[in-house]
C-alpha cells in the first residue's frame, strides 16, 4: 500500500516492503518520504554478517527501536548490551556498531534518509562473494559510512 487519496503518505502492511537481504526490511523509503527519512526493520538473516564494525555517519542520525531478542552496541568507545524495549539513540559524527543476537529484530530509523542504497550495494557484493570488510571500505565515501576503528 502507499500513497491514498489524502494527499500522500505511506502505509506498509505487515510482510511489506523492500526486503534488503543484509539487514532486513526497507519500511518507509528515501523516496516515499521525501528525503526525510528512512524506516528499517532490521532482522539479519544467517548468510548476513551479525552487524556493521564500527563507523561513522557525518550527516545522518539513527534511532533504533529493541522489538524482539537483543543487540550489542557501541558508541564512542563503550559497549552496551540492549535489550527488547531498549531504545539507541546515535547523533551523526558518533562512532558506533552492532551486533544483532539470534532470533533479535529492531526497528531502524535514518535521518535523513540516504543509506538504503548502501545495504543494498553490501547486499549484492555479499551474494557475490565479496567480503564485509572489503565492500564496506569501497563504499565508504559513496554513503556517509566511513569504517573507523579504536
Amino acid at each position: 500500500m502507499s500513497e491514498g487519496d489524502s494527499g500522500g503518505g505511506h502505509v506498509a502492511a505487515r510482510g511489506e516492503g523492500r526486503e534488503l537481504s543484509v539487514v532486513g526490511k526497507l519500511q518507509v523509503s528515501a523516496e516515499q518520504s521525501g528525503g526525510a527519512f528512512e524506516v528499517i526493520l532490521l532482522h539479519p538473516g544467517p548468510a548476513a554478517p551479525a552487524g556493521p564494525p564500527p563507523h561513522v555517519h557525518r550527516e545522518r542520525d539513527e534511532l533504533f527501536y529493541i522489538i524482539k531478542g537483543r543487540f550489542t552496541f557501541v558508541l564512542g568507545t563503550r559497549e552496551f548490551e540492549v535489550q527488547e524495549g531498549g531504545t539507541v539513540f546515535v547523533p551523526r559524527g558518533t562512532r558506533h556498531g552492532f551486533k544483532s543476537h539470534p532470533d533479535s529484530q529492531a526497528l531502524l530509523i535514518i535521518a535523513p534518509a540516504g543509506l538504503e542504497g548502501f545495504f543494498a550495494e553490501l547486499g549484492d557484493g555479499l551474494a557475490a562473494g565479496r567480503s564485509n570488510e572489503e565492500i564496506r571500505a569501497a563504499l565508504a565515501g559513496k554513503y556517509d559510512s566511513t569504517p573507523t576503528d579504536f
